[in-house]
């Protein structure tokens, strides 16, 4: 009975988690469609004889589905046409699955059609606001921009028109919600609501997916501080989350009523806080009580919940590249915990708007690590189950004037990384295991049964990398493609080669074979996976459906004879303080020991990583655990053993 009740005790803390992550009832995923590899044209290859330095541990667990709109990216409203034929092209090539418009601060003064009559002509400059004296504020002249007017302006139907042409099908509008903070009729939350819903009207079910405002908390934008002596509804000079969200509603009301009517489904976002923000200006005072105010006015009502964030723009390649998966984590964390504090209801995560932060310098920005970074931006969002991104901006993607005439307009490095990276990530997300920080590792599962890869090698030096599959079986070969770039002085070089081969002329990568590429193909023998992984490089790997499950380094021991594995009885025992736990091991194989309490939970992990051969022990200090009877249990490969351990004090 015990047993019964807590299987169903777990299967609902699982049911329970999985909603609570954003995976049921999640707008990003009601398209959902499993993939199917594509196993590439390739080249039969050696595997290195090098013994592994780096473990790769796959899990046959689920992390969550993987949604196509992770991998959306933005264009910038004060760009022009979006005519030009090179950008289309290679848009097209790199197949976005969504664009964001017109995004940014601009969208503050961004009306779809027409320009209103009730605005103000100047609006305070937030980030000059000292704290004290609102009237001391320095002002800023309101600009406003027509989504009509073209030129240098890009319209809304230009928008449209380059969505069509580049064949993309998706899109993410950004409302202009700081009309409802500056507008100076009488009702301005109402008369912005309205214009959100023509533009609902006018878009004719080609968009499901909106967001009300951009950064709507920060100095910088118009929502921030208004002049209530212009403000006919009694809104306060600075804004909250509370606001924000009663407006939020009003808004929701109007495109989903607009949408209705012309038979179109859409979806909206709202905008919460991601980090915790401890400082004493007004900024910091309305961060912290935004998430709280929000939720509690939006209820169920919001579809998504938006975030913004730019990432590590050192010029230490390790931090560019390893930090952001931390940052992202910690935000994540931080909206599930007020998700949870402020009994708020559970909706998916997307991130609209990231990039590299602003401020890098420019031999960085523009390098190949560039497009290293933002592959590991999408898959950290896959592992933590942020479920869109948009990353900020095509535009910028297209560019390499300063490198001269010959090299302008041209795709940057990034491009080759973003071209190829949905092709190696399947529909099903599962946990890895890296033995070294500086060396991340992203799997997925497709539909078929084939595992891909992502190898992200952070570090200067070339690792000889080894897979552990476990219980997830694979086949007889697997197929690499490898990036990375020449050693200039500087290490940040603008170039990227593919499988050593090099940028075409006046390119920054191998643009005139990109699609002729052979992979590196590597047969397992039934043995191993293993490929050679350079410094600051990365790895994108199918691994073909199988059977094969590879537990144990293969280091020329012929038998993995579970005899010759030997678990010691722990001394002493019984335990007060600590005692000492010994174990043999015949080859070199990824250990995990744990320790267990009497009902099964696991109360210390001792062991996690790989081990060479020979004798091992571990200490276990039980001081912070009652008397009682306990279980240690190894796992080696394919052998497994466990002993009593008892604590008496």
């Amino acid at each position: 009975m015990k047993r019964t009740f807590l299987t169903f005790f777990l299967g609902i803390i699982i049911l329970l988690s999985s909603n609570l992550y954003g995976q049921v009832n999640n707008c990003f995923l009601y398209d959902y469609q499993p993939k199917a590899a594509v196993i590439p044209a390739s080249v039969d290859s050696l595997k290195p004889s090098k013994k592994a330095t780096v473990v790769l541990r796959l899990k046959n667990d689920t992390i969550c589905k993987v949604s196509k709109y992770v991998f959306g990216n933005a264009v910038a409203a004060w760009c022009g046409s979006y005519t030009d034929a090179t950008l289309i092209k290679y848009t097209k090539v790199m197949a976005p699955t969504l664009i964001r418009f017109p995004g940014g601060t601009w969208s503050d003064g961004w009306f779809m059609d027409k320009i209103p009559t009730d605005l103000p002509d100047s609006v305070y400059d937030g980030s000059k606001y000292n704290g004290v004296s609102i009237k001391a504020t320095p002002k800023n002249a309101f600009s406003a921009h027509s989504g009509a007017s073209g030129g240098w302006v890009t319209s809304t139907d230009q928008y449209y028109a380059f969505r069509k042409a580049a064949g993309v099908s998706e899109g993410l509008m950004t409302v202009n919600y700081a009309y409802a903070r500056y507008g100076t009729g009488k009702d301005p939350v109402a008369r912005a609501a309205h214009e959100a819903a023509n533009w609902v009207r006018y878009d004719k079910g080609r968009t499901k997916y909106w967001e009300i405002g951009n950064e709507s908390a920060g100095p910088w934008e118009y929502t921030f501080m208004i002049d209530t002596k212009k403000n006919q509804d009694g809104q306060p000079t600075f804004i909250t989350g509370a606001l924000y969200g009663k407006h939020f509603k009003v808004f929701v009301d109007s495109m989903k009523t607009a949408a209705k009517k012309i038979g179109a489904t859409i979806y909206i976002g709202g905008q919460v806080q991601a980090a915790a923000d401890n400082g004493n200006s007004q900024w910091a005072l309305g961060n912290r009580t935004w998430n709280q105010g929000f939720f509690k006015q939006v209820g169920d009502s919001c579809d998504f919940y938006v975030v913004h964030n730019y990432f590590s723009n050192s010029n230490v390649v390790t931090s560019l590249l390893t930090q952001p998966g931390q940052s992202l984590n910690s935000n994540v964390t931080y909206i599930w915990n007020d998700i949870a504090k402020y009994k708020a209801h559970s909706k998916p995560i997307a991130l609209t708007e990231y990039n590299m932060g602003g401020g890098a310098p420019a031999n960085v920005g523009s390098s190949f690590e560039m497009g290293m970074q933002a592959s590991v931006l999408m898959c950290e969002m896959i592992k933590n189950k942020v479920f869109m991104g948009a990353r900020w901006y095509i535009n910028g993607m297209f560019s390499g004037n300063e490198y001269g005439a010959n090299y302008a307009d041209h795709p940057r490095a990034e491009f080759y990384y973003l071209t190829y990276l949905q092709k190696y990530i399947g529909d099903v997300a599962i946990s890895t295991i890296s033995t070294n920080p500086n060396v991340l590792s992203y799997a997925s599962r497709y539909s078929g049964g084939e595992t891909g890869m992502v190898v992200v090698n952070a570090g200067n030096l070339p690792q000889t990398v080894s897979v552990l599959t476990d219980s997830v079986g694979v086949g007889d070969k697997y197929y690499i493609y490898s990036f990375t770039s020449n050693n200039d002085s500087t290490g940040f070089s603008p170039t990227v080669y593919i499988n050593g081969i090099p940028p075409t002329k006046y390119q920054f990568g191998p643009l005139s074979s990109l699609f002729t590429i052979n992979a590196a193909a590597y047969t397992t023998d039934s043995r191993e996976i293993k490929f050679t992984s350079p410094g600051r490089s990365l790895q994108m790997i199918t691994i073909e459906k199988g059977t094969n499950h590879f537990t144990s380094i293969v280091t020329g021991i012929n038998s993995t004879n579970a005899s010759l594995f030997k678990l010691q009885q722990n001394y002493p025992n019984p335990v007060s303080s600590t005692t000492s736990i010994s174990y043999e091991l015949p080859e070199s194989v990824f250990v995990t020991l744990k320790v267990y309490d009497c009902q099964g939970r696991e109360v210390s992990t001792l062991v996690n990583g790989l081990q060479s051969e020979g004798s091992q022990s571990v200490q276990f200090n039980t001081s912070n655990l009652r008397s009682g009877v306990y279980f240690y249990k190894i796992d080696a490969g394919q052998y497994h053993d466990a002993k009593k351990l008892i604590i008496k004090k």
